[in-house]
């Protein structure tokens, strides 16, 4: 199977700290992919990079076999296919939440405003918040806002998500709002990577966990292999700190 995305030895620099370090990795349609490591160890760099906010100084990213450094403009038609939600939300605060919903599509996509609004209402119904569609950011919880996040990142109809640490503001009632719309979205199989630190969540949805470390993949397999029967020291530590602050 062609791989959606692959990346050749991506690196990335600010300046003389070296943030990325020859990253290789290969995803494919329909996989959950679950990122994790220590702050610091490059990350939501990385699907920055993926997603184009960043830009690589060397390497290869992929999508479908094209290249996302051809042209800028094949760049943000290969991009049009990528979703992002952030983990302080994003959203626009003079948009009402079906606004903030269907107006990146209306611009982004050229969709006509009353397919954007059936899409923006079928979307609302899923992640269920029907009754917040003329609400606005203010008014939401952090669950919800995160929720339209996602809504909004679907209204592209993407071919995968890219999640940046999705329910690292949100205390754990909320963040089970969140996980569990993520956890539909797998089963409806959509192609996602996540960085996250909820390990009993992931273990359970991945496919695949990758370990960044110091800017280098150190450690990728099944969520068997790297909770259960890792060798590798410094992941071993990382997985004791993290149960520890659980």
């Amino acid at each position: 199977m062609e791989p959606l995305i692959e990346l050749k030895e991506v690196c990335k620099s600010y300046d003389k700290l070296e943030v990325l370090k020859g990253i290789s990795l290969k995803i494919y349609p329909g996989e959950v992919i679950a990122i994790i490591g220590t702050s610091g160890s490059g990350k939501s760099t990385l699907i920055r990079c993926i997603n184009g906010l960043e830009s690589i100084h060397s390497g290869q990213i992929m999508i479908h076999g094209c290249s996302i450094l051809e042209s800028a403009e094949q760049a943000r038609e290969i991009r049009k296919k990528i979703g992002m939600v952030f983990q302080n939300f994003n959203l626009f605060s003079h948009y009402t939440v079906l606004e903030n919903i269907i107006k990146p599509t209306i611009i982004a996509n050229n969709v006509n405003k009353n397919k954007a609004r059936e899409i923006g209402l079928s979307l609302l119904k899923k992640i269920k918040l029907e009754d917040k569609i003329n609400s606005y950011p203010s008014s939401l919880s952090g669950g919800q806002k995160q929720r339209v996040a996602i809504a909004r990142a679907l209204a592209m109809n993407p071919e995968i998500i890219l999640f940046d640490e999705p329910t690292s503001s949100l205390d754990p009632e909320l963040a089970y709002e969140v996980l569990d719309i993520i956890k539909t979205l797998a089963q409806d199989g959509l192609s996602m990577v996540i960085v996250t630190h909820q390990i009993k969540f992931i273990s359970k949805l991945a496919h695949r966990i990758v370990f960044i470390d110091k800017g280098r993949i150190c450690e990728e397999g099944s969520p068997q292999e790297i909770l259960n029967n890792t060798t590798n020291e410094r992941l071993k530590r990382f997985l004791m700190r993290l149960d520890e602050n659980t």
